[in-house]
């Protein structure tokens, strides 16, 4: 595909889609963001205001079958971002947001011509167990969570659907961090201030991190590559860490001085199983601080190799965990500076 497209990004207010906004804007791509609020979120309006023509809001659910229809047209690409990515909640929710929307919007883009889909999906979707260099071909280990479950469900569909002049792709970023990273990465920063955070055991289970650099430029080039058709691909930065090693570069980044906590699986387990049996009780909206989803993949192997993106993309990471960790400390402390936290 050539520069001076126009694309189609759902999720563009998240993490992720907005870092895939400014680089698709930066390529010379004019960005069509979907948002699904009366008033577009502010991470819309800020990326509005520095980039001008090059990104065009649109409001529209995801099953406004007219608006979609309005928003896609003379659209080149779809790249389908927008995900309920919790790790709790209630089935029905994640069926909704996850499968059947990815459904309605792949459906409404083939009807309206679009030559490219391309999915975000997750290495959640082969599912939690050891995993060491696994591949696009598995091992693939029984789903139990629904945000693994749904993103399955949609991944399936979406790779189904590859034709001749309809070419659907599957990126599988593995744990992706960065800038901007507040649900995650910075609420993490948050806990080693405070003197909470750690692993899980001894902390020897691999972890599979990607910078959002990395993330955006797998994703542009497999926009530009039809050997992806009807493909998934892994995205990690390859980095064969351990939990222990993470935490002891995440606690160096932030300057503090604290040792990481170390739970006992079992210990964290069950603690796991009463935290979430307890939000569920009183109805809480918000996940646990631990829940049973997070325990599993971080007591485990969860290392994936990405083998077939340096082979179908050309991929080839930039930045590794030690730099990546530290620039996104240094994001995370200078926005806590600015809204006048000044720790550590």
């Amino acid at each position: 595909m050539s520069r001076g497209r126009t694309i189609l990004l759902t999720g563009a207010s998240g993490f992720i889609g907005t870092h895939l906004a400014e680089r698709l804007i930066a390529n010379g791509d004019e960005v069509r963001a979907l948002h699904r609020r009366e008033k577009p979120p502010k991470a819309l309006l800020s990326l509005r205001e520095r980039y001008g023509e090059g990104l065009r809001l649109y409001r529209a659910e995801l099953e406004d079958q007219r608006r979609i229809a309005e928003a896609l047209e003379d659209v080149e690409a779809v790249v389908h971002t927008a995900a309920l990515a919790l790790d709790w909640g209630s089935m029905d929710s994640f069926v909704q947001t996850n499968y059947q929307a990815t459904v309605n919007l792949l459906h409404a883009s083939r009807e309206a011509g679009v030559k490219v889909f391309l999915y975000m999906s997750s290495a959640v979707v082969q599912g939690f167990g050891p995993h060491v260099d696994s591949t696009e071909e598995g091992p693939y280990y029984p789903l139990k969570y629904p945000y693994p479950i749904t993103k399955k469900m949609a991944e399936d569909y979406v790779l189904s659907k590859n034709e001749p002049g309809f070419r659907v792709t599957a990126i599988r970023p593995c744990n992706v961090y960065g800038p901007g990273d507040r649900t995650s990465t910075y609420a993490m920063y948050e806990a080693i201030l405070d003197g909470v955070f750690g692993y899980i055991g001894t902390g020897e289970a691999l972890t599979c991190p990607i910078y959002i650099d990395d993330l955006c430029a797998g994703t542009l080039a497999a926009l530009d590559a039809p050997r992806t058709a009807g493909q998934a691909l892994l995205l990690t930065d390859g980095s064969k860490v351990s939990w222990k090693e993470y935490c002891r570069v995440m606690y160096a980044a932030v300057g503090s001085k604290k040792k990481p906590l170390s739970l006992p699986t079992p210990l964290a387990a069950l603690s796991a199983r009463i935290m979430c049996l307890g939000a569920k009780l009183i109805g809480a909206g918000a996940p646990p601080p631990l829940t049973s989803y997070r325990v599993e993949q971080a007591s485990q192997d969860y290392h994936f190799s990405n083998a077939r993106a340096r082979s179908l993309i050309g991929f080839s990471p930039r930045v590794f965990y030690e730099e990546g960790l530290h620039r996104t400390a240094q994001a995370f402390l200078q926005e806590r500076a600015g809204n006048g936290d000044k720790r550590p």
